[in-house]
């Protein structure tokens, strides 16, 4: 692979990457809410989401749900509920007096690793990006298998240099979150944005 197309793909990347998706506004709120330790989990898991659309994509299931309205729809609509049920979930957590920790059902570590892995794998669009963004820094020419890797290592520390820089923000603010009536706004501004990231998603029309 070219340099300069790799300095492209990492440009376009970085830029992707830092943009407050639900992945990103989930790290931030879950290292507000949880601390550090339990968003580093979510950031592994959100990985783990991405590297299963990577590998779909690969197989050609990107294009297949980019051609097909019905597979897109289904899939948007579905990830749009989840966002909208983890939001509603987290603007009804009972406030702690002495705590940010959650109710056990959200703030468990398992919780924390699947929430995080479905809020990854249930966007479409990261699909179809990862379908239509590879191949155009790929030369066909030499051998795929590692070129597909380098990217899609790239990809990964990229992103996850962005959801540790979000989880920090949201974990300076934890000494804020002492007082009952900041944990409160906290959870209703982290619940509501995800509300509205999933129905962004769900309005978003099929755009590809």
């Amino acid at each position: 692979m070219p340099i300069n197309n790799f300095s492209l793909f990492l440009s376009v990347t970085f830029v992707v990457s830092a943009s407050p998706g639900p992945v990103m506004l989930s790290c931030m709120s879950n290292g507000g809410r949880l601390g550090l330790r339990k968003a580093i989990v979510g950031m592994i898991a959100a990985s783990a989401g991405n590297l299963v659309l990577l590998g779909l994509s690969a197989l050609g299931l990107g294009f297949i749900v980019s051609q097909n309205d019905f597979l897109f729809n289904a899939m948007k609509w579905l990830g749009a509920l989840y966002l909208v049920y983890l939001g509603i979930q987290i603007v009804r957590t009972p406030i702690k007096l002495e705590s940010t920790e959650d109710t056990p059902a959200l703030s468990s570590t398992k919780s924390v690793w699947w929430s995080s892995f479905f809020i990854a794998l249930s966007n479409p669009k990261g699909l179809i990006y990862f379908g239509a963004l590879f191949p155009q820094f790929i030369n066909y020419q030499q051998p795929l298998a590692l070129q597909f890797l380098v990217l899609t290592i790239t990809f990964l520390v990229t992103d996850l240099i962005w959801m540790l820089i979000y989880a920090l923000a949201g974990n300076k603010i934890m000494q804020w979150l002492k007082a009952p009536n900041h944990q409160k706004l906290f959870n209703s501004t982290s619940g509501f944005i995800l509300v509205a990231a999933g129905i962004f998603m769900a309005l978003s029309g099929n755009v590809r």
